[in-house]
């Protein structure tokens, strides 16, 4: 899993104006016997359901280009294949570890493909800045991804409960439903620590909002700020007060939270694009809204991450053949696909115009609403400096378990960041 963006252009579908037949992608290793170019490109299953956008993309290409053909292959790791000379043509990388591979040589710029297809026409610009460095762009991003509050809509409209938007209402709501023996909030992290990144992510951005957030990421701002300190104090007291799982988030997993919620005894979930196309049964209708604000009468943002991005070996022998093949992942079937996959490509598209289950597509607009606005924030799973995400990934629980004063703790993530800044490994958000 891995901004704050306004999008100012619609999505046009650039250069693939001509009807595409759909074919199996050619899977030969080596080099073929007809002489013609062979690149090697990410397995299309490493993510299930959610990498089948690769596949299409792979399908439309190797309809229009039978002279090049496809190998695809699963590598566990980059660096050692690269430093080794044996990553693939095309590579997977979340935007710190393409620019790391950059800064070694090992990723192409991609500036003059971007001229050449036009790849940016419809491409948010927070998304691409993402894979800036140096004044050169090293990737495409592949999806983005954001934090939703998930509701049982059906629970709320028999009991007359609107959704809260600040925390003033989320409190208020929240005793109404312990009263009624309700948990409000499912919530697991036996099997995913990390996982409580995504409530800091949605507190210091409701907080601190866009601006805020991203100099408490990549700027002067402090873990220490008393306005950081009085949020996540009231959120380790809501914790406390059994709003999360009835004060057994940690000791269960993120699965049998899903299953609190889908049996109806639990009335939230916070959750992330990643979840709208999970087919999870239910016996009620589940809604979708912006996560309350942290403030007590202040407006929902929404954090926002790029949640990977495509990358060229620099070392490849095929790198014009491998543009052309990333061309292709601005088709419309592809964008769909990946829309309906709950990890929507960061360009402006009408997803009317998408047979997509109802769930995602109002999801979609709610994020697209609030990006228009300037509602959008940062998660920091994506922005954050590398020695504060260790912390975010790993011990949130010391904040609710009262193993460590909220003071101290925030005293530790600060000196966490004074480290990233003296190693230069800061997330440079200046054009965001």
């Amino acid at each position: 899993m891995r901004k704050s963006s306004k999008p100012s252009r619609r999505f046009a579908a650039p250069l693939l104006l001509a009807a595409f037949a759909m074919v199996a992608a050619c899977t030969n290793a080596g080099s073929n016997s007809s002489g013609n170019a062979t690149i090697t490109v990410p397995d299309s299953n490493i993510w299930g359901e959610e990498s089948s956008a690769l596949q299409i993309m792979y399908d439309l290409f190797a309809a229009e280009n039978p002279d090049i053909e496809i190998k695809e292959v699963t590598v566990e790791d980059y660096a050692p294949a690269l430093a080794a000379g044996e990553a693939p043509d095309l590579m997977l990388m979340d935007p710190f570890a393409a620019k790391e591979s950059y800064k070694q040589n090992y990723v192409e710029p991609l500036d003059r493909y971007y001229e050449q297809y036009g790849w940016d026409e419809g491409m948010f610009d927070w998304a691409k800045n993402a894979y800036s460095i140096d004044g050169k762009t090293v990737g495409i991003p592949w999806n983005y991804e954001g934090l939703l509050l998930v509701y049982n809509e059906t629970l709320f409209q028999e009991n007359g409960w609107s959704v809260p938007t600040n925390y003033n209402e989320l409190t208020a709501l929240s005793e109404n439903m312990k009263a009624e023996g309700i948990i409000p909030f499912a919530w697991g992290t036996a099997d995913c620590p990390g996982c409580d990144d995504w409530w800091i992510s949605s507190i210091v951005n409701s907080v601190l909002g866009p601006e805020g957030t991203k100099q408490l990421f990549s700027g002067d701002g402090s873990w220490t700020d008393p306005v950081v300190a009085d949020a996540l104090g009231r959120f380790a007291d809501y914790w406390r007060d059994g709003n999360l799982s009835d004060k057994k988030s940690h000791s269960i997993s993120q699965e049998d939270s899903i299953q609190l919620f889908a049996t109806g005894r639990a009335a939230m979930r916070l959750d992330g694009t990643w979840s709208l196309a999970s087919d999870i049964e239910t016996g009620f209708d589940v809604g979708y809204a912006a996560f309350p604000s942290w403030k007590e009468d202040g407006e929902p943002v929404i954090p926002l991450g790029v949640g990977g991005g495509l990358v060229i070996n620099a070392k490849s022998e095929h790198k014009d053949e491998v543009a052309k093949l990333l061309s292709y992942f601005f088709h419309p079937d592809v964008i769909r696909t990946m829309a309906e996959n709950g990890i929507p490509e960061p360009v402006e598209a009408d997803y009317s115009q998408f047979d997509l289950k109802p769930n995602v597509s109002k999801a979609l607009a709610i994020i697209n609403d609030a990006a228009k606005s300037g509602k959008t924030g940062y998660v920091a799973w994506s922005y954050g400096s590398p020695s504060v995400v260790g912390v975010l990934q790993s011990d949130v629980a010391s904040l609710y378990l009262d193993k460590m004063s909220v003071d101290d703790w925030l005293k530790d993530l600060q000196a966490k960041k004074q480290k990233d800044v003296g190693d230069n490994t800061l997330f440079d958000l200046s054009n965001y």
